[in-house]
């Protein structure tokens, strides 16, 4: 019995009860630094409910249950039917994210916004925001936040950083807590490197790079030991991730598949395991990733962190 509880515990730890999907690439913005491709391979709502059940009908054979989905894109709010997917999710008590730019408004679809996590891109005060975002996205995605939190959806904040918007990181703090009497968990995301660019297959759009430069090492290292940061520079962020190529990936950038979506999820799921349970070690204890190359693309940075 303790055997098989251990077990079934080192299964948990590798992130099997979340599950990541993406299913589409399109956007209603075009952000001066976004680095992915748009393209218009696009998953359907009976596909992303067939993988979702699936794979949830796979974790109970393993004593397990799906506990989260984080949702990305692109923007998903494009998707006619997303919202009438999360509320078939919500009904079965399982917690579903939002990644979002927060400027379409159908917040009031949702059935069960407790159980709605609102990850919204926010890069920093209104003038930062927007000049990344274009103008008046940051009045747009200000509205939205406002309205969900009336709605009683959770919320979170996602914050690109670059040079043009990191010495503003304590003005945007201030900002947020003075106008919401609370500082919502924020995580900060350093603009993809050259690295990361340079080598990725299909996210490898550069963008602008005059306006808004990369982060030096000593910047990237002030907000990881200030700010929850990602990708967090210990790694171990795997999760099975079904994209909207119809692959799917040991990590939410991934370039190297486990399986695909019409594989049998018990098969997607043992290769998924044989990855992670020997991630590519950049030391001993840290940078544990499960693609070889680490395409997140902070490999040199994050190594340098480890020697601080």
């Amino acid at each position: 019995m303790d055997s098989m509880l251990n077990s079934m515990a080192q299964m948990n730890s590798f992130n099997l009860t979340h599950l990541y999907l993406s299913p589409l690439e399109q956007c209603n913005l075009n952000c001066k630094i976004c680095y992915t491709q748009k393209t218009s391979t696009t998953l359907t709502q009976s596909q992303l409910q067939d993988f979702t059940e699936r794979y949830r009908l796979h974790l109970k054979t393993l004593n397990l249950s799906l506990e989260t989905i984080t949702l990305c894109g692109g923007e998903l709010f494009l998707l006619p039917w997303i919202v009438q997917y999360i509320n078939q999710v919500t009904q079965q008590k399982i917690i579903v994210e939002v990644i979002t730019n927060a400027t379409l408004d159908r917040l009031t679809e949702f059935a069960q916004p407790n159980l709605v996590n609102l990850i919204i891109s926010l890069d920093g005060l209104a003038e930062d925001h927007d000049a990344n975002r274009g103008p008046g996205s940051f009045a747009k995605t200000w509205q939205f936040l406002l309205k969900a939190r009336q709605l009683g959806f959770h919320l979170e904040i996602f914050s690109v950083i670059t040079q043009h918007n990191f010495n503003q990181i304590d003005q945007f703090e201030q900002y947020l807590y003075q106008q919401l009497g609370f500082l919502p968990e924020i995580t900060y995301h350093p603009r993809k490197p050259l690295a990361y660019l340079a080598t990725h297959p299909t996210s490898n759009r550069f963008g602008e790079m005059k306006k808004f430069g990369f982060l030096s090492l000593k910047q990237i290292e002030t907000v990881a030991k200030t700010k929850k940061i990602f990708p967090p520079v210990k790694l171990g962020c795997h999760q099975l991730s079904l994209m909207s190529n119809g692959l799917v990936y040991a990590c939410c950038e991934g370039i190297n598949p486990v399986g695909k979506i019409s594989d049998t999820i018990e098969q997607t799921v043992a290769n998924y395991l044989k990855r992670v349970k020997k991630p590519q070690a950049f030391s001993d204890d840290c940078l544990r990733c499960a693609e070889p190359n680490f395409v997140c693309g902070f490999t040199q940075e994050y190594l340098k962190l480890q020697k601080t």
